[in-house]
């Protein structure tokens, strides 16, 4: 059919034709193709092409992919039940190869931005992992949702079939056709009908997306050419217009009106004749209202606060705090979640998903409080819970030298206890008699004292 895959040892057996079971979901095409395939297979669908059109859908689209790509993707090792540490390149081949970079062609930005893209529009993103002769993890590669289809074997096993659709993506693959087994795919997809692919957001959102579409036709098409002004001639009086002024009129009309758009020249009217407006007004028609409704609901589609498109209508200080972090939460983490549990199945083994897991740093997808995380580092620097030299790390200085900052400070007037709630001291207690803790009182100072007895 055309160039085996690299990694020829998980293509499928060679069968004919007719003995494989396809379920094509998508075929190899280009991005203005890719229309008639939404088309073909999602009834109703929305095009990828319209949909970015749409300002309000592409910044959606935008933040949430930029927002999940700055966060740092990471190996963690997990110690507790509820506690992890972050495994160090050294430590680990996975650690190292994601200290590095995806592929040969990418930074690991580039690569989160495009799958999270791929998965906001059509709730399925393609990646290809390629793995050297030992079957470790060496790149990952990034496919468009339009090159990739399923096919399912007689065996009722999963394989991915891909086609480079430019020399890009061939120089990636490294063919122009590839087969590969479900271990060398990582396939995110959520909102799940069929226990196989995602239900595409250009599909479920067609109607609202149209609508946008609508919207912006008809303002391009209001203060465009087809904008002009539309109304009715009246003369003042009684009588007919006479038809020399008739003609007059109607021969220059069109000149008129043309210097009147184009050189702002006034038109002079005669005869008494009247030139009276007919058109809507954008303000009758109320089309601001319309157009942040529709905003607003371009965002509700994608679960994105109206304020991460500079929709700031209704948006104080006081509240954006509780949107981001409603945001980062209900949107963000679920997305990241999707993909660190496929990450972890593609690219750890079984008995290291038993012990390490991948995860975007969450701290990194938020908006930070310059004023919350200083008053943060501030009380756990005086609690005892970070250094000097993580605080100042915190606050962007760098460490002191000699290890002068590699020590802790605690608040005097609080106590230590242990797991069952004993206060824990400094030194041990000196076993001493009895005797010995009678209080002064008692002693033999030299000085008469009063001793009360029974």
């Amino acid at each position: 059919m055309s160039e085996k895959s690299p990694w020829a040892r998980s293509d499928l057996p060679a069968r004919r034709e007719e003995e494989i079971i396809q379920r094509e979901h998508s075929a190899e095409m280009t991005m203005d193709e890719f229309v008639g395939w939404l088309n073909q297979n999602f009834v109703g669908s929305f095009s990828v092409k319209d949909a970015l059109q749409q300002a309000a859908f592409m910044l959606c689209c935008d933040v949430i992919a930029q927002d999940i790509g700055k966060a740092k993707l990471r190996l963690y090792e997990e110690t507790s039940p509820k506690t992890a540490r972050i495994v160090k390149p050294s430590e680990h081949k996975i650690a190292e190869f994601l200290a590095l970079e995806p592929n040969s062609r990418h930074i690991w930005q580039d690569y989160t931005e495009m799958m999270v893209y791929w998965a906001c529009l059509t709730k399925n993103a393609y990646s290809v992992i390629k793995r050297n002769e030992s079957g470790e993890p060496i790149a990952l590669i990034p496919i468009q949702s339009g090159r990739v289809r399923e096919l399912i074997s007689p065996e009722r096993e999963l394989f991915y079939e891909i086609t480079a659709g430019t020399m890009q993506e061939e120089a990636l693959l490294g063919a122009m056709y590839v087969r590969l087994p479900e271990r060398d795919v990582v396939h995110v997809r959520s909102r799940m009908l069929d226990g196989m692919s995602g239900f595409s957001t250009l599909a479920a959102g067609a109607t609202s997306l149209q609508t946008g579409k609508n919207l912006e036709e008809y303002r391009s098409e209001l203060f465009g050419e087809a904008g002009q002004l539309r109304g009715v001639f009246t003369k003042e009086g009684e009588g007919v217009l006479p038809d020399e002024a008739f003609n007059r009129l109607r021969s220059q009309f069109r000149e008129l009106m043309l210097n009147f758009r184009n050189l702002v020249e006034p038109i002079v009217l005669e005869s008494g004749i009247k030139f009276e407006s007919i058109s809507s007004k954008p303000a009758e028609m109320e089309l601001t209202k319309q157009f942040e409704a529709q905003i607003n609901q371009t965002c509700r589609l994608l679960r994105v606060p109206p304020h991460k498109v500079f929709n700031l209508d209704g948006s104080k200080y006081e509240n954006l705090e509780t949107q981001e972090k409603a945001y980062v939460g209900d949107t963000l983490v679920p997305i990241a979640s999707s993909f660190e549990a496929r990450y972890d199945r593609g690219l750890l083994s079984r008995k290291d998903r038993t012990r390490y897991f991948l995860r975007h740093d969450r701290e990194e997808m938020t908006i930070k409080d310059t004023k919350a995380e200083t008053e943060r580092a501030v009380r756990s620097l005086e609690r005892g819970g970070i250094t000097w030299d993580e605080y100042r790390a915190i606050i962007g200085l760098n460490e002191l030298p000699n290890g002068q900052g590699k020590f802790r400070i605690v608040p005097v007037n609080m106590t230590i206890l242990d797991e069952n709630g004993d206060p824990i001291h400094a030194g041990k207690p000196d076993e001493t008699d009895d005797s010995e803790n009678e209080t002064d009182d008692t002693a033999d100072t030299g000085e008469k004292v009063l001793k009360l007895v029974p």
